[in-house]
């Protein structure tokens, strides 16, 4: 398997204060049909929601994930009013994610301490699922990155013109890992290695996957 490490932005606790009492609902819309996907989406979507409540100092009084006439519904109870502004910010944000190649200075998207990286068109169009794990020899986090069939033979292509330069993946504009190409030919899966703990690697599948396959709608 193709192996990259991953690289961590900083993350920014921000303790906010505002109005109380304040109800957060959304219906989440899937487009995936398989059922087993969708339960898993729900899940990882309470789970993100928790995280970025945590990161703003908050903790709902109150949670509840259910279904109800076909539709999934995620309920919060917040003290804190203007994170709930916030928290429907971030979470109705386009997701952006995609496979960018190594660049001469000055041209394309120029990352402190990576280099430059230009497009290559594989975007989130062209990434199916991501999965983690552990990895049993070092007892790190890893991620397995499945594409569609288009996004696969793009890989290829990248593969073949840009032996022995870097490509990076992207999140939201963000530098989230790195992989030299070794080889002109992808024969097997891209996985994102040494990931300091398995939880980490969990939390970054769970990013990737809701951001691809999940909308929040708001209720109110």
């Amino acid at each position: 398997m193709r192996r990259s490490c991953l690289v961590l932005p900083a993350v920014c606790l921000l303790l906010l204060t505002g109005c109380r009492g304040a109800s957060a609902d959304y219906t989440l819309i899937f487009d995936l049909p398989d059922e087993d996907k969708r339960s898993q989406l729900a899940s990882a979507s309470m789970r993100i929601v928790e995280r970025r409540l945590l990161a703003m100092g908050e903790e709902p009084l109150e949670k509840e994930l259910r279904a109800e006439n076909g539709e999934t519904h995620l309920q919060l109870t917040l003290v804190n009013g203007t994170i709930k502004e916030i928290l429907t910010e971030q979470l109705t944000a386009l997701f952006a994610l995609r496979f960018m190649k190594e660049s001469a200075p000055g041209k394309g998207i120029a990352v402190e301490g990576h280099g430059s990286f230009e497009e290559t068109g594989v975007t989130e169009d062209h990434f199916l699922w991501m999965i983690s794990s552990v990895d049993e020899t070092t007892g790190k986090g890893r991620v397995q990155i499945l594409f569609t069939e288009e996004g696969r033979k793009r890989m290829g292509q990248i593969f073949k013109e840009n032996k022995g330069k870097y490509i990076g993946l992207f999140i939201r504009n963000n530098l989230v890992s790195k992989l030299l190409v070794e080889s002109q030919e992808l024969k097997e899966d891209i996985v994102i290695t040494d990931i300091p703990t398995a939880e980490l690697a969990t939390v970054f599948a769970d990013d990737v996957n809701v951001g691809l396959h999940v909308t929040f709608v708001p209720a109110n």
